[in-house]
């Protein structure tokens, strides 16, 4: 079951395969939120790395040519992508924890409605 798809009515939920894919969903979010983090506490040091090469002559001076060499903005992109796609990630595994509630207050609801009729 995934979200958006509809299980008939009083249909069994298969814990064992949601919870795979809880799992699944929980460890794409871990690894790229670790990669992302990866990428952010590198930042410093490919700054300092750029700087040593920079040619400049005073300290700002080096920050500066740093800030503005095509490889920092390079690796400014690729952080930003990278929490780009943890982020996504998270969303998709709280999405999935939320059906998983939402379909079983259900599944209690149809139990309820049934000793009702």
């Amino acid at each position: 079951m995934r979200p958006g798809h509809n299980s008939a009515p009083g249909a069994l939920m298969d814990a064992d395969r949601i919870a795979q894919e809880l799992s699944e969903r929980g460890l794409a979010w871990a690894d790229a939120l670790a990669a992302a983090d990866a990428l952010e506490e590198t930042k410093k040091s490919v700054l300092a790395e750029l700087m040593v090469g920079s040619g400049g002559k005073s300290a700002a001076e080096k920050e500066m040519l740093a800030l503005a060499a095509p490889e920092f903005r390079q690796h400014i992109e690729s952080m930003v992508a990278a929490r780009r796609q943890a982020n996504r990630a998270r969303v998709r595994f709280d999405t999935y924890k939320a059906w998983i509630e939402l379909s079983r207050t259900n599944a209690s609801t149809e139990r309820a409605l049934a000793t009702l009729r």
